[in-house]
């Protein structure tokens, strides 16, 4: 996530900053106590939120979220003041939020927690990007939905992908596909054939590495992918605040895991 905190009391600023790193360390976070070195640097980023300070020298922070929304509409504007009298003008200006001074760490996710706009996890360069939670969806390295020319394709690849790049053999892939057929000739011949066909459909969108394939067995190269699920194991706390009890939800095998990721969830 990327966020500018504006002020022109820099201490607060850097407060913003302080808990913002700690809420996402892994993310871009600056503070600025000059308006216009602040726009320079939201015309260079595009940030996913500006918290700003409403009564400021100069330029208010009312008209530099106006400006902010003609250069970056989907910024997420979250103000920062003293008075509860600004409220009203922020809703009318599409605000995400507002918080009072003093503030806590706790109000400042508070209002993560209810974007306007919901910020979409920026990708790792070259990294397929894999959503687990809800239904589950892969994008290419641009951020495009991947075709499958099957259906069977895609699960096969999300099944790999709740196995966490365990290498699964093909009784146990038969065993998902096709109802535990796994002593079957015909079904293990058509996991070949829906393996090749996935593998076409990863190589159309330069991903076709992705796939381990070892004796008798397949798998993933997880570190090739950008994975909601993954980021959430690793306590990644965008990952977590957007898990919201739905796992890969158009298959009932994904069940199992989504009870561990309820209990996980309950006792965090």
């Amino acid at each position: 996530m990327k966020t500018i905190s504006v002020d022109d009391n820099i201490n607060t600023a850097e407060q913003i900053v302080k808990i913002m790193t700690e809420i996402d360390p892994t993310g871009e976070h600056v503070a600025f106590s000059d308006v216009e070195n602040a726009l320079v640097d939201i015309k260079d980023k595009l940030p996913d939120v500006a918290w700003l300070d409403i009564e400021m020298p100069g330029i208010s922070g009312l008209e530099l979220a106006a400006k902010i929304k003609n250069i970056s509409p989907k910024t997420n504007i979250i103000f920062v003041t003293g008075h509860e009298k600004f409220a009203y003008q922020s809703f009318k200006l599409h605000a995400s939020g507002f918080i009072l001074k003093p503030f806590k760490k706790e109000d400042v996710i508070r209002e993560l927690d209810n974007l306007r706009n919901p910020i979409e996890r920026r990708k790792e360069g070259g990294k397929l990007r894999i959503q687990c939670f809800g239904n589950f969806e892969v994008f290419d390295i641009e951020g495009n939905p991947v075709v499958f020319k099957r259906a069977r394709c895609k699960e096969l690849l999300a099944y790999l992908v709740d196995r966490r790049g365990a290498l699964c053999t093909n009784n146990e892939l038969c065993a998902v596909l096709f109802e535990d057929r796994t002593e079957d000739n015909t079904s293990k011949s058509m996991l070949r054939t829906y393996f090749s066909k996935l593998k076409k459909d990863l190589n159309n969108v330069g991903a076709d590495d992705v796939i381990v394939k070892a004796w008798n067995s397949y798998g993933i190269d997880a570190s090739k992918i950008e994975c909601d699920y993954y980021n959430y194991i690793e306590g990644d706390t965008y990952a977590i605040n957007s898990f919201q009890a739905e796992y890969m939800s158009q298959y009932s095998w994904a069940e199992m895991t989504l009870g561990e990721l309820i209990m996980k969830s309950d006792n965090d």
